[in-house]
């Protein structure tokens, strides 16, 4: 098995899927930091990591993959890192020992063909670069939150879907009650929706919507097809009903 010194610490070079990783563990001890200070930094920024490209879990099943490195994983699985990973994990580090070992890491460990060794500039290039890759990771997760907030005003401003409008309007239009607004709609299989808006004391609530200009070129038909009953009109599809206000 291979081992390469960092800071005069023995590491494994254990490689997975092709390319050097790093466990947390290994993390702590190159860097002369408690036990659970790296899971620690993982664990507050976790979203900022990709999986499969900065970090792996490793799980149990796949214990064999590490073996020849002697690298035991443990039932609940193996947080690993690429180099990008680290980088990233370990960028609030930056006591003196931190930059050697981070250059150490990326000369001697990551980069094994690597002809040169990264100066400090390099370093902080490549570090800038990662900066760079999760700032358009968050700026996509914000365009998503975004779309969100505004699916949400909507809903409290109670946009409704353009041409469309609630029952009570097309009631007031008609001059129908509303059950004979809702027949009319179900015999010309007029278009509906759903809208939703918010009610003055906060509630989300829903109420049916109809398409405006099919209604009433659907109610103008109906009314030029209807036979006058008295007070009310007759016509096959919507029985007895009364139009007032309606003028032929």
């Amino acid at each position: 098995m291979n081992t390469i010194t960092i800071n005069n610490k023995q590491l494994p070079a254990v490689e997975y899927r092709g390319q050097r990783i790093v466990t947390l563990a290994m993390i702590d001890e190159v860097h002369d930091r408690p036990e659970g200070t790296a899971s620690a930094a993982f664990l507050r920024n976790k979203d900022r990591f990709v999986e499969g490209v900065d970090t792996y879990l490793i799980e149990y099943s796949e214990n064999n993959v590490l073996r020849s490195f002697n690298v035991d994983v443990p039932f609940r699985g193996l947080r690993v890192f690429t180099e990008t990973g680290y980088l990233m994990l370990t960028k609030p580090f930056n006591d003196d020992l931190a930059w050697q070992v981070q250059r150490e890491l990326v000369n001697d460990y990551f980069r094994t063909q690597r002809q040169q060794p990264l100066t400090e500039i390099e370093m902080i290039a490549a570090m800038a670069a990662d900066a760079v890759r999760q700032q358009k990771r968050l700026n996509h997760v914000e365009e998503k939150i975004e779309t969100v907030t505004e699916a949400v005003e909507n809903i409290k401003r109670g946009t409704m879907r353009a041409g469309y409008v609630g029952y009570r309007q097309v009631v007031s239009k008609s001059g129908m009650t509303d059950a004979k607004c809702r027949n009319l709609v179900n015999a010309y299989q007029i278009p509906t929706d759903t809208h939703e808006f918010m009610t003055p004391d906060g509630l989300l609530s829903r109420r049916a919507i109809v398409e405006l200009a099919p209604f009433m070129h659907a109610f103008h038909l109906m009314m030029s097809e209807a036979e006058r009953r008295g007070t009310r009109w007759y016509h096959s599809k919507m029985g007895l009903f009364q139009a007032i206000g309606w003028e032929i």
